[in-house]
């Protein structure tokens, strides 16, 4: 995009509605768009797209700096940090931890790298060619949903050989996300041993598949995550085998974020949707219930260190679902706060939270593996306060 600063559209791209191919994830071009209103608000999505593309120009279009490059330092360091604990903690699941987290992070590194130069190879050329395309109107876009409904998503989508780009409204909020499918990258399995009692492998099992986890068309569950250190919590929450692979990048305002995606091969079936996890997470012990919150809190929620405060966010949609945990939340102090159109809040502060996190830090081996996190750069909040 050079030194342009004005990154609109020039004449305007080929419109069309989308229509499935049977045996694609692509959609192929069906119907022209002669809406003017339409053809309008796709704009709208498509110059979004190329301000926030001009937005990162220094890792997205750079000849050298790419998107990868700030995982890849955090993973080398932090790697080297924890094998050099190995030896410290005389303790022998401590040191069964490190070497399970250190397993887990040079595979990351590696597909990490491989993205990077494909990046440079591939993607870079091909995200030119696009914009240069969509510039001068030679570009097709493929559009889906509905424009005029607000509480559905409307998309533009934009495809090249090897990167599907989705520009999304989304639904209710109207804010717009943008994520570009990285096509033939390497995919790999990292094998990660049992080192959590069936109760406890349970409890966080729970909490991430109600918040960030689902489950797949086949019965796996599965995640994608922007998160390194969530990388970590998926894998020791599902041992045995463990899928993982780089699938895109998230193209937000103050980012661009790699999307990972994790799959527990050994665990098809486990449950069949999330009512059976949230009945599941309402009858668990006291003790794996804070560990269920805790993992919870991580996929949905925050730490606010200034404040003391645990905070746990879900959808109106979810408080049917979260009904009976809801009342075990109230019991450990979370109030409802910030009850607005969308979400619902809740929230435990000062003293009460510092004890709760106390509780919930409780086990040896689940403090250490919150302050090991805590050490990578997009964790740091993990490990400020919890001690």
């Amino acid at each position: 995009m050079g030194n342009d600063s004005n990154p609109a559209v020039g004449p305007g791209p080929k419109v069309c509605w989308g229509v499935k191919v049977n045996g694609s994830k692509r959609l192929r071009c069906g119907e022209p768009v002669d809406d003017p209103r339409v053809i309008e608000e796709t704009m709208k999505l498509i110059n979004e797209f190329l301000s926030r593309v001009e937005k990162h120009k220094a890792v997205l279009l750079s000849e050298s700096a790419t998107p990868f490059d700030d995982a890849i330092n955090a993973l080398s360091n932090w790697l080297g940090e924890i094998r050099a604990k190995i030896g410290e903690s005389s303790d022998e699941n401590i040191a069964n931890l490190r070497k399970a987290l250190l397993n887990s992070g040079k595979k990351m590194l590696e597909l990490a790298e491989e993205a990077r130069e494909k990046w440079l190879k591939t993607y870079k050329p091909e995200l030119e060619e696009l914009i240069e395309r969509l510039r001068s109107g030679k570009a097709r876009v493929i559009i889906t949903g509905e424009l005029l409904n607000k509480d559905k998503t409307f998309t533009a989508h934009l495809y090249v050989e090897d990167l599907a780009i989705e520009i999304d409204r989304v639904a209710k909020s109207g804010s717009i996300t943008i994520n570009i499918s990285l096509m033939r990258l390497r995919e790999t399995y990292v094998v990660v041993p049992r080192l959590f009692d069936n109760e406890r492998l349970r409890a966080m099992q729970c909490g991430l598949m109600l918040t960030d986890g689902s489950i797949d068309k086949k019965g796996y569950p599965e995640m994608g995550t922007h998160q390194l250190w969530q990388v970590f919590a998926w894998s020791l929450a599902w041992p045995g085998k463990n899928h993982m692979h780089i699938s895109g990048l998230s193209l937000n305002d103050g980012d661009v974020g790699i999307m990972w995606q994790l799959r527990a091969t050994d665990h098809k079936g486990v449950f069949k949707d999330k009512s059976e996890v949230a009945e599941e997470a309402s009858k668990l012990g006291d003790e794996e219930f804070l560990l269920f919150v805790l993992y919870a809190v991580f996929g949905d929620g925050s730490v606010i260190t200034e404040s003391k405060e645990i905070r746990l966010a879900m959808g109106h949609s979810k408080l049917e679902l979260w009904n009976n945990i809801i009342e075990r939340l109230r019991r450990l102090g979370f109030r409802k706060r910030n009850n607005d159109r969308h979400t619902v809040a809740y929230v435990v502060k000062s003293s009460k939270a510092i004890e709760l996190a106390k509780r919930m830090l409780g086990n040896l081996v689940i403090k250490v593996l919150i302050e090991d996190l805590a050490q990578l750069p997009d964790a740091r909040s993990l490990g400020v306060w919890w001690r």
